[in-house]
């Protein structure tokens, strides 16, 4: 889906979307899982997210990335959903996994928390995507965040003796 196609079916600005930042490795397989040709639906949404990113090795702590949870609000629930994105081969609606080549994760991947796009679904219909917490792979740090945050905090699992 070209530029002029999302903004037609859509009120969305293209000049006023956020920035969105990647690193090389998560830009190059997201890249080769879309390929070169012109692609529609979810995969030409992710070609546009593609073309418009920030490519850095220091992607902000708190942007959306491959394989990070993140707690998202989408304009249609009251409660956040706890989703992570992943390749489309690891997805599992059921364990919260969800493709990058899905409407959702196209949207969400590289968005620093608390900002938001406007975003078409599967019908068309656009709707607000917000990243409202990215996980940290380290609980301590994100036990820290949730203090700040007024989140519940997370436990570490026990180690088995």
């Amino acid at each position: 889906m070209t530029a002029a196609e999302l903004q037609s079916m859509s009120p969305i600005n293209l000049t006023s979307l956020p920035e969105i930042f990647l690193t090389p490795a998560e830009h190059d397989q997201l890249s080769r899982l879309v390929g070169d040709h012109e692609a529609t639906g979810a995969a030409g949404l992710l070609q546009q997210e593609l073309d418009r990113a920030t490519v850095t090795e220091d992607r902000p702590a708190h942007a959306v990335g491959l394989d990070r949870w993140v707690h998202y609000s989408d304009g249609r629930f009251g409660q956040p959903r706890r989703v992570k994105i992943v390749l489309p081969q690891q997805a599992d609606i059921d364990a919260g996994l969800i493709s990058a080549l899905s409407h959702v994760g196209a949207g969400l991947i590289g968005l620093p928390e608390g900002e938001s796009i406007l975003w078409p679904d599967p019908s068309g219909t656009v709707r607000k995507l917000t990243p409202v917490l990215v996980e940290d792979g380290d609980p301590l740090a994100w036990d820290e965040r949730a203090r700040h945050q007024s989140l519940p905090p997370i436990r570490a699992p026990m180690a088995s003796r």
